[in-house]
């Protein structure tokens, strides 16, 4: 595994976490954010799977994903520079009621267009800017985005009807703060085997029960630390046995352990060479 560089911009004036990086055979395990993430494809090839289809994005391409999309990421042998936004839902909401009247989302996973590619990229890739032209940047870009090649989105469901053991099965892990999914209660509850709905649960959500508990975990951990909660009051509070537990488990799924997260948002952007440091 090697990175090459890894850049956070955080600061509390930002509509969510920015992030620059240069990786090089280096790949993210599968793992979604809660919120929507935009990145623009400076350099190289990067093949990743989104919702369990194949993509493929290159230079000049713009990467979209949907919040809680389980994703993969990264890259092979070659070099892979880009930049990614995680943009706060209420935010991209608010802009997609000024293009389109109601919420939307995008059709594709990757869109090649080399002129909003290029804007994206000096927006989330630019070292010198400041927050507030970073965040005006960002606006500008994502207005574009939006206007150019967003569609309004359907209605959102409803809440949980009976009859849906994985919707309810979801929303335990979200609302109670489970330490661990309640897959064999349940199951028991609902009369069926607790591989069928560990099953049914990874084909709706995209993973098992209990790796989805822990990416939604390490997801509120990180807009804890965004806060500028300490590290240790931010493992007790999103169920992971300890700080060490917290930091392996937020390596694996964002790349950077979370006090690369923490540098940044309380200093200015960070980078760092190597693999990324506490």
């Amino acid at each position: 595994m090697t990175i090459s560089s890894f850049t956070w911009y955080c600061g509390t004036t930002l509509p969510g976490e920015v992030m620059s990086a240069a990786l090089e055979a280096y790949h993210f395990e599968p793992h979604f954010h809660d919120a929507w993430s935009v990145g623009a494809i400076v350099a190289g090839c990067c093949t990743f799977s989104c919702h369990g289809t194949t993509h493929i994005a290159r230079q000049t391409d713009v990467v979209i994903i949907p919040p809680r999309a389980v994703h993969t990421g990264g890259t092979s042998a070659t070099a892979l520079c880009y930049g990614m936004a995680y943009l706060e839902t209420e935010w991209f909401d608010a802009h997609a009621k000024l293009t389109h009247g109601a919420p939307a989302g995008f059709p594709a996973v990757v869109i090649s267009d080399a002129a909003l590619c290029e804007r994206w990229a000096a927006a989330l890739t630019h070292p010198e800017l400041s927050d507030a032209q970073r965040k005006q940047a960002i606006s500008l870009a994502l207005l574009e985005l939006l206007a150019k090649y967003g569609v309004r989105s359907p209605p959102t469901p409803g809440p949980v009807t009976a009859g849906d053991a994985c919707a309810e099965l979801q929303a335990s892990m979200r609302e109670l703060d489970l330490p661990k999914a309640d897959v064999d209660g349940l199951a028991r509850r609902w009369g069926m085997h607790r591989t069928t709905l560990s099953k049914r649960f990874a084909q709706r959500y995209g993973l098992p029960p209990d790796t989805w508990l822990r990416n939604w975990r390490a997801a509120k951990a990180k807009a804890l630390i965004r806060d500028g909660v300490p590290l240790a009051d931010v493992a007790a509070a999103t169920g992971f046995a300890d700080q060490a537990h917290l930091t392996r488990v937020f390596k694996r799924i964002y790349g950077a352990a979370p006090g690369a997260l923490r540098k940044s948002s309380i200093s200015q952007p960070e980078l760092i060479n190597g693999e990324p440091k506490a």
